[in-house]
């Protein structure tokens, strides 16, 4: 995954959570797959604790099935929040993909 489709997947995330870049801010030197991922996940468990109903509301205009979500939480012994997280980024990245795709 090369730094421009992070980005993209980055811009991607900030819109469906309707975020100011402020609040999902990686540095290029810094801008890794991993860093997205902490960064999303801390994000991601502060709405499950404060704001589950906008949590919901993101993950639905993402297009994460409900019943996908139960399956990957039921069976990863993982936080909750990370395993969301690894949801979110897995079909944002599939996104930002298929756009390259269908763009030339």
């Amino acid at each position: 995954m090369n730094t421009q489709d992070l980005q993209t997947g980055i811009s991607l995330i900030r819109k469906d959570f309707n975020l100011d870049e402020s609040e999902l801010m990686i540095k290029e030197a810094e801008l890794s797959h991993e860093t997205l991922l902490k960064k999303l996940t801390y994000i991601v468990s502060y709405l499950l604790e404060k704001d589950f109903g906008r949590l919901l509301q993101v993950l639905y205009r993402i297009d994460i099935s409900e019943n996908k979500l139960k399956a990957a939480l039921a069976s990863n012994e993982a936080e909750p929040a990370l395993v969301i997280s690894q949801m979110i980024l897995e079909r944002e990245m599939q996104k930002v993909e298929t756009r390259k795709r269908y763009s030339s």
